[in-house]
C-alpha cells in the first residue's frame, strides 16, 4: 500500500522536470526555481499523504456491505430487477479519507454501479448505495471491494482491497399472469389421493353433470340419459366432470449447449424461468409437481409433491444449476482447480500456499504438491487445512443441508471434492464442460425420462431441452419417448431455439458466419421437431422474446390439436 502518482501528479512531475531542464539549458534560474517549487510541492504532498497508507496498513478503515430486501413481493431479489447494495465505510483514523474510486469484484452475472465517490470524515461512518442488477437466477457472490484513496489536490493515490465475501440468492422471474391456465391437463384421470382444483371430463357416474350430448360410438351404456333420450327421441348421454389432482414432471436439460451465450440470455436461464413458472402455477392450482435435471446423467431429482414448500425445493435446486462443480461436468483439471483455489486464498484471505523452492527430485514431498498451468507449485496439505478451516468457520449456503453437500459433490478424490465444495461455497466460477462424452446426452435423457416417468400413469411430462445431441441417436431417443407415451404419460417438449439466444455479431463477417450457423441449427432443430411430433408429442420452439403466457397458450393449442380438447 504505497502511494503512487495519479494522472494529474504525473503531469505535474513531467512539467516540473521539463521546466527545470529548459531552465538549465538556457541558464534561466527563475525557470529552474519554478520547476523546483513544483517538485518540492509534490514531495510535500507525498509526505502529507503517506500517513493515509499507514492507516490502511493498520486496518483503521473498515468496509461492510449488505443487501436489504428488494421492493418486489416478499422482498426477494429477482433476476433483471435492480436492487440496492449498501456499503458502509468506517474511518477509525485521525484524518478524513477521500475515496476517488470504488471497484467491486463479484460474480460475472452481477452488474454493480462502480461510480461511487465519497469523503469519510475522521471517526465517522459513511454509507453508500450502489445500483445492482443480476442478469440471471442463481447463487451469486460479492467477493470484495478495491478502494482508491486520494489527497486533496488529486496528485497521489493509494489502493487497498477489502475482502468481504457475501452470497446473494437471486430468484428466477415468475412472470406468468395470474389466473392463466399455465399447465395443460390430461384428459383422463390417473390414480390420485385427493380432490384437486381442476375439472376433467371422464366417463362414469361420479362427478358433476357438465352437459348432455348425443350418443357416439364408444360411449358406455351406463352413460345414457334415458329421460333426455325419450324427450329427444334419440340416444343422449351424460358428460360428467370431477375434480382431480394432476401430477406434472418437469425434465430440464442443463448440458453445455444450454449454457452457451451471455449469462441471463442463455437457453438454460430461459429453461429455469419456464420450469419455475410452470411449477408455481401448478402448485398454486393444487397439483403435484416434480423436477428432474439431467446432462449425461441425472443431476438431481425432486419427487412430485404439492404445497408451497415444494416450490421452494424446486427453486432451490434450479438456483444450484449455475454452480455445478462436479468433476464429470466441468473442464477444470485437478491442477487447475488447486490453482484457482490457491489464488482465491491469496487474494481473499492473504494466505500463500505456494511452494517457494521446488524440492529435490527424490523428495517424497512431490506427492503432496500440485503444479499449476504456469509451472508454479502448491502445497496440497496446506491448501486442504486452510479450506477445511474456512468451510468449518463459514458453512455452505445450503444451511441445514450443509452435511450433505460433501456427498453431493461428485469427484474421484475426496480431497478434490472438498476443494470443489469450497469453490461452490465461495463462488469460484468453474467452467462447465462443453461437450459430453459420445452418447452421453442420449443416456442422460433416457435416465431422466425413466425416472420422471416412473410411478403411476397419466403424468404430464414437460421436457425443456434444445435437443442438441439427444437426437444424435434418433432411434434410441424416440424409442424412449414412445415408451413414455405407452405408459400413459402426456409429453410435451419446450425447445429453446439456439440462434434466438446467440450473441449478436457486430461485424459484417461475424454476422455472415452467424447466419450460416443459425441456418444449420435451424435445419437440425426442425428435423428434431418433425421426428418427435411423429409420436404425437408437441414441440414448441421458444425464444428469449417469448413471454411465458404466450408459450403456455401455444402449448395448450398443441395439446388440444393432438388430444382433442384440454381441460382448462
Amino acid at each position: 500500500m504505497t502511494p503512487y502518482l495519479s494522472t494529474r501528479g504525473r503531469l505535474l512531475l513531467a512539467s516540473a522536470l521539463v521546466i527545470m531542464l529548459g531552465g538549465a539549458v538556457r541558464a534561466a534560474w527563475p525557470l529552474i526555481a519554478l520547476g523546483g517549487l513544483v517538485l518540492s510541492t509534490l514531495i510535500t504532498m507525498h509526505m502529507l499523504f503517506y500517513p493515509t497508507a499507514v492507516l490502511l496498513r493498520r486496518r483503521k478503515i473498515e468496509l461492510a456491505w449488505w443487501v436489504p430486501p428488494s421492493d418486489t413481493a416478499g422482498g426477494a431479489i429477482i433476476a433483471t430487477h435492480p436492487f440496492q447494495l449498501h456499503v458502509a465505510l468506517r474511518n477509525h483514523g485521525p484524518r478524513a479519507l477521500r475515496i476517488h474510486d470504488l471497484q467491486i469484484f463479484c460474480s460475472s452475472a452481477l452488474e454493480v454501479d462502480q461510480t461511487l465517490r465519497v469523503t469519510v470524515p475522521r471517526g465517522t461512518e459513511s454509507e453508500l448505495s450502489a445500483r445492482t442488477v443480476a442478469a440471471a437466477a442463481g447463487h451469486w457472490f460479492l467477493h470484495g471491494a478495491s478502494l482508491e484513496f486520494g489527497d486533496p489536490l488529486g496528485c497521489f493515490r493509494v489502493r487497498a482491497y477489502f475482502p468481504n465475501p457475501l452470497g446473494v440468492k437471486v430468484f428466477p422471474k415468475l412472470s406468468a399472469a395470474r389466473g392463466a391456465a399455465l399447465v395443460a391437463r390430461p384428459q383422463a384421470g390417473a390414480l390420485h389421493e385427493r380432490a384437486g382444483l381442476h375439472h376433467v371430463r371422464r366417463k362414469g357416474l361420479g362427478g358433476e353433470l357438465r352437459e348432455i350430448r348425443e350418443h357416439t360410438q364408444g360411449d358406455a351404456f351406463k352413460q345414457i340419459a334415458w329421460k333426455a333420450s325419450a324427450r329427444a327421441r334419440k340416444l343422449m348421454v351424460r358428460e360428467l366432470e370431477s375434480e382431480i389432482v394432476v401430477t406434472h414432471q418437469i425434465l430440464l436439460d442443463v448440458a453445455g449447449s444450454m449454457r452457451q451465450g451471455e449469462v441471463g440470455r442463455a437457453k438454460l436461464d430461459y429453461g429455469i424461468e419456464v420450469a419455475a413458472a410452470f411449477a408455481r402455477e401448478a402448485l398454486d392450482a393444487g397439483d403435484r409437481v416434480g423436477l428432474t435435471t439431467f446432462d449425461a446423467r441425472v443431476i438431481g431429482a425432486i419427487e412430485p409433491r404439492d404445497g408451497k414448500p415444494q416450490l421452494m425445493r424446486i427453486v432451490d435446486h434450479l438456483l444450484e444449476l449455475r454452480n455445478l462443480v462436479d468433476e464429470d461436468l466441468t473442464e477444470l483439471t485437478d491442477g487447475e482447480l488447486v490453482t484457482a483455489v490457491a489464488r482465491y486464498l491469496a487474494h481473499q484471505e492473504a494466505l500463500d500456499v505456494r511452494v517457494p523452492r521446488p524440492a529435490r527430485m527424490d523428495d517424497p514431498r512431490w506427492s503432496r504438491l500440485a503444479a499449476g498451468p504456469g509451472g508454479e507449485l502448491y502445497d496440497l496439505d496446506a491448501t486442504g487445512r486452510v479450506v477445511a478451516t474456512l468451510l468449518k468457520a463459514r458453512p455452505p449456503m445450503a444451511g441445514r443441508h450443509a452435511q450433505s453437500w460433501y456427498a453431493r459433490v461428485v469427484a474421484g478424490d475426496p480431497e478434490m471434492a472438498r476443494l470443489r465444495l469450497f469453490a461452490r461455497v465461495r463462488g469460484i466460477e468453474v467452467p462447465y464442460r462443453r461437450d459430453p462424452p459420445p452418447g452421453g446426452r442420449v443416456a442422460g435423457f433416457g435416465a431422466a425420462l425413466a425416472k420422471g416417468g416412473a410411478g403411476h400413469a397419466g403424468k404430464f411430462v414437460i421436457v425443456i431441452s434444445d435437443l442438441e445431441g439427444i437426437l444424435e441417436d434418433a432411434d434410441s431417443a424416440l424409442r424412449q419417448l414412445a415408451v413414455a407415451r405407452q405408459r400413459g404419460h402426456h409429453v410435451a417438449v419446450v425447445c429453446p431455439f439456439g440462434p434466438a439466444f446467440a450473441k449478436l455479431a457486430r461485424t459484417p463477417s461475424g454476422q455472415r458466419v452467424g447466419e450460416l450457423l443459425a441456418g444449420e441449427e435451424r435445419r437440425r432443430a426442425e428435423q428434431a421437431r418433425r421426428n418427435v411430433e411423429r409420436l404425437g408429442i408437441p414441440v414448441l420452439m421458444a425464444g428469449p422474446e417469448d413471454v411465458l403466457l404466450v408459450l403456455v397458450r401455444r402449448l395448450a393449442r398443441a395439446r388440444a390439436a393432438l388430444r382433442g380438447r384440454v381441460a382448462g
